[in-house]
């Protein structure tokens, strides 16, 4: 499988299809799997590029702490190594985070911004608590299944848990995972997640921007995800119903079909 060196670390990636560059990032502790439900339906029209973040998947996982603009001066060194001038950036939870500082950061770099199911920072959200208590869990040894649960129950909603075998599904993925999230790559991420305030500089963002949100999203609330749409001038805002964390996993040709209509415009 394809990996490279990018900054002090060797970096896994996938490139799936051929025409306009798609750039997916992924959120905070997984690695590029959850983006395969919108992959296979935007790979025979796209270049789609999935990879998994420092810390994450088959990516290196160097100690810590890690920042969430040294995470992103990853993705464009990546960019760079695959010949990637300008592309649509897609981003879910803290992968909005970087979606935020490569719009800012690096304009030249981002044709469009998706911002999926983020927030402005993550200190005094949900998801902050969540986190501390992950992490608390983990050093206490609690068994994996009882984590990936207490995850699935914050990530999706109840009508996507509640669908015939899905939980067993998803708990025997979690499970049978080759490259689990380690303890040193939580404290890693986190740490960036910790840290990251846009609050200041949302307001230079000038790229076209979509900022989706959902109503059932327990992580970052649909309140959450409007403040962060208002802060950007001219931003585009979508709210998804009856659905989590991850509408590209819940709703995929729904969100597929979002990206594309943001795009045309």
């Amino acid at each position: 499988m394809p990996k490279v060196k990018i900054n002090d670390i060797s970096m896994y990636y996938e490139l799936h299809g051929d025409g306009e560059p798609i750039v997916l990032v992924s959120g905070f502790s997984v690695d590029h799997m959850p983006w395969q439900f919108i992959v296979d339906i935007l790979k025979s029209h796209y270049q789609v590029l999935v990879f998994n973040n420092r810390g994450a998947g088959q990516t290196d996982v160097p100690a810590g702490p890690y920042s969430i603009n040294q995470m992103a001066d990853d993705i464009v060194e990546l960019c760079t190594h695959m010949g990637i001038k300008k592309a649509h950036f897609v981003g879910n939870s803290m992968g909005g985070f970087l979606t935020q500082v490569l719009s800012h950061r690096y304009p030249e770099l981002v044709k469009s911004a998706v911002i999926s199911n983020s927030a402005i920072k993550a200190q005094g959200t949900c998801f902050h608590l969540f986190l501390e208590a992950q992490l608390a869990f983990r050093k206490a040894n609690v068994p994996m299944d009882a984590l990936l649960k207490s995850s699935f129950s914050w990530v999706f909603s109840s009508e996507f848990l509640n669908r015939p075998g899905m939980l067993e599904i998803l708990l025997q993925l979690g499970l049978n995972n080759p490259y689990p999230f380690t303890t040193t790559g939580f404290e890693g991420q986190y740490a960036a997640l910790r840290d990251f305030n846009s609050q200041e500089w949302l307001k230079d963002i000038f790229v076209p921007t979509l900022v989706i949100g959902s109503d059932e999203d327990l992580i970052f609330s649909e309140k959450v995800s409007k403040q962060l749409h208002q802060a950007i001038p001219n931003a585009q805002y979508y709210c998804f119903e009856n659905c989590g964390h991850v509408p590209n996993v819940e709703q995929p040709e729904k969100f597929v079909e979002v990206l594309e209509n943001f795009w045309r415009r």
